[in-house]
Order: C-alpha cells, then structure tokens, then sequence
C-alpha cells in the first residue's frame, strides 16, 4: 500500500512525500527509523488516469530492453541511480521514460526500488515481486536477469502466435467483405425484381436473407460507427483491470479455458519461485511472494493458506496435495524435490511443463481456427445460394 505522509526532520523542516508499506503502522515505522518525527501518514488513493490519445504504448520489448540494459549495468559494478540516468537518455519510449524518470525521483528520496516500480502501476506483479526479492537479499541485478530472461520466452511466444495468426485473420476479414458484398449490394439486387414488399410471399430462408440485406442499410452501419468509439471512451473511464479480472476469474468454470487458465498461472507461479530460491530467498517468503503474483483470485486463495500450514512443519508436498485446484502432478513433483532437497529445479522444470503445455494447448486452437472460419463462411455461403434457389424454384407462386 502507499501512503502520504507530512514529518518534521531532525533540524526543524516540514518534509511531505509518499512511502510503500504494508499498513500505517509499519509505515510510521520506516519514518521514524529514517530520524523523522511523523505528524500524519494517510493512505495515497491511486487514480488512473484518462488518457485518449493514440500515442504508442510501453510494450514488452521495451520492458525487455530496460531489464537487460539495466543488468548490464549493475554487473558492470554502476550505481543503480546512475543506471537509470543512463537508461532514461537511451530510452526512447516516451511513456517509458517517464516512468523511470519517476523511479530514478523516488529513488532518491529513499524509495525502495520495488516500491518505485509499483508506484508506476505500468509493471506487472511478476515484475515488481522479482524486484522486490532481489532487492531484499542485495543482488538486484540477477533479478533484472531473471526479469529479461522471462519477457523474452514471453516475447517469443507472442511472435509466434502473431506469424500463426495472420493467415485465419486474413480468411476472417476475406470472408467479411465477402458476406457484407452478397448481403449489401447482391441480395438487394436480386429481391428488387419481386416488388418494393416481397416479404409476405417469399420463402421462410428468403425472408431471411432479405431481412438481412435489410438490416445492414447504410443507416444501421453508421449507427455501428458511432457507437465504436462510445464503447472505447467508455473503456477509458472505467477500471478495465478490476472488470477483466471479474470475468478472468468466472472463466476457469468453462471446460476448455480452465486447463489454459491453470497451465499460464501455475507456468507464471513456478518461474517465480525457481527465480527466488536461486537468488537464495528462504521458502516461505519465496512462496508468499510468488502466490500473490497469481492473477486468478480463487486460485491464489487456495495456495495462500499454504504458507501458514508449511510454518507449521507441514511436509511441501503433503500440503500442496490438499489443494483442489492443482493437478496431480505438482504435488508429485514436489515430493520429488522435497526429499532430494534440490526444490529449486523442480519449480523450474515445473515452470518449463506448464509453459509447454500452454503453449502447445493455444497452438492447438490457432490451429482450428482456418477450418473453423472455411467452414462456417461455406455454411453462410451455402444457405445463401440454396435459399436463391429455392426462390428461383417458387417464382411462379410469388406474387410480384
């Protein structure tokens, strides 16, 4: 949580600015640990703002870009604010730079880094939690690594879905402006030779079609015009992440999603962990860590007790199998790891399954897509021509 905070320093001066802590109390703590005598601490509401321009965004490639620079940097032996004045000159992203130029402020005025990077609310949790755990153990370097290393398995992915996406994209949009070209301008044509209100005498799949042809007059697509960029400002005003993260989590209750939803979440969790225990974090912070990365809520509720069972001296594994979500395979995996006392690389080879097992499960649905669309085009197309047909056939009993 972050709060503002107004404090009188040792010689006298009022000192206002903002802190990262996990409540007031803790906060009031770190203030006074700094020397400062604290007059108020609230908490900072975090607003989101609006924006309508069409300005490029930071995408992943220039979060990748700025991990790995900055790793350079720091195995290079640089001074971490003297690495981000290199950085915020190199970077070319706007939005980007001011984001770290924020940080590098923050930094400086006694900010954790992780906290800094939170504040922005631009990096993901993985990203601030991989930070954080650098951070608390003096090697922030490795986790800049860590960080590098994941964005570019995730970039790479991404490119790969792109290159296998362009060919079923390209059918959709082919098969749109062909659907729109019969249904506009071919069906019109055609009905227009059985009067100006055929509808009472045509059959029941031309009637169809010619209510169709109807339906996309030009008023009604001006209409739709209009109402896209509602939708978009609409977008802009309310909180997308809470909203996404509503529906994310009614999503795992279809069949076919929830095996997608399980293989990223437990392939993100996994990768997390390997990356604390090989910065040498202690489990239990490890653990406590990686569970609120997990983006579905039910899911992170079911790992989160966990944490206070293993305290208990509860075998790893043992407590891991009592959670209904996960499948049968972690808890074996774990036991695994938890009696040859190598954890780390079992979470790493965890991480390397599920991935793979995302991955191959999305490439799998890509790979329906083509057939999907061919088919269900030909369908339409097919209904179209069967239906000019049969009004062909029967245009001795319309009445014209």
């Amino acid at each position: 949580m972050n709060f503002d905070y107004r404090c009188i320093d040792p010689s006298g001066r009022n000192i206002e600015g903002n802190i990262s802590a996990e409540g007031i109390a803790e906060a009031k703590a770190i203030l006074k640990e700094r020397g400062l005598t604290v007059l108020e601490v609230i908490v900072k509401e975090a607003k989101k703002p609006i924006r309508f321009g069409l300005g490029r965004g930071v995408k992943d490639t220039d979060i990748y870009n700025m991990s790995r620079e900055m790793s350079i940097l720091l195995r290079a032996g640089i001074r971490i604010d003297r690495a981000f004045e290199i950085l915020i000159n190199s970077v070319s992203n706007v939005q980007l730079k001011g984001d770290l130029s924020g940080i590098l402020k923050d930094i400086r005025s006694g900010k954790s880094v992780a906290g800094a990077f939170d504040d922005t609310k631009r990096f993901n949790s993985l990203i601030t939690t991989m930070i954080y755990a650098g951070e608390s153990i003096g090697d922030i370097k490795s986790a800049f690594e860590n960080i590098a290393q994941h964005l570019r398995f995730q970039i790479q992915f991404k490119s790969e879905i792109r290159n296998a996406m362009t060919y079923p994209l390209f059918l959709i949009f082919a098969s749109f402006l062909t659907l729109f070209a019969i249904f506009k301008f071919i069906i019109p044509r055609f009905f227009s030779i059985f009067g100006q209100n055929p509808e009472a005498s045509l059959p029941f799949t031309a009637r169809l079609l010619y209510s169709a042809g109807k339906f996309l007059g030009l008023t009604n697509i001006y209409f739709f015009l209009a109402v896209v960029p509602l939708i978009i400002i609409s977008m802009k005003m309310i909180d997308i992440k809470k909203v996404s993260s509503r529906i994310y989590s009614y999503l795992i209750l279809i069949p076919l999603l929830r095996k997608l939803i399980l293989d990223l979440e437990l392939s993100r969790f996994s990768y997390s962990m390997y990356s604390m225990l090989n910065s040498g974090i202690e489990f239990i912070t490890a653990l406590r860590l990686s569970a609120g990365i997990i983006q579905h809520e039910r899911m992170r509720k079911s790992i989160e007790p966990t944490i206070s069972r293993i305290k208990e001296g509860k075998g790893i594994a043992d407590v891991f199998s009592h959670v209904s979500l996960l499948p049968d395979v972690v808890p074996n995996m774990l036991r695994v790891g938890e009696e040859s006392g190598n954890l780390k690389e079992i979470f790493f080879e965890m991480h390397r399954m599920f991935d793979e097992r995302f991955k191959n499960s999305i490439k799998k649905i890509l790979a329906l897509v083509e057939p999907m669309v061919i088919t269900v085009t030909g369908i339409i197309v097919g209904f179209i021509v069967i239906s000019l047909i049969l009004t062909v056939m029967s245009v001795g009993n319309i009445k014209l």
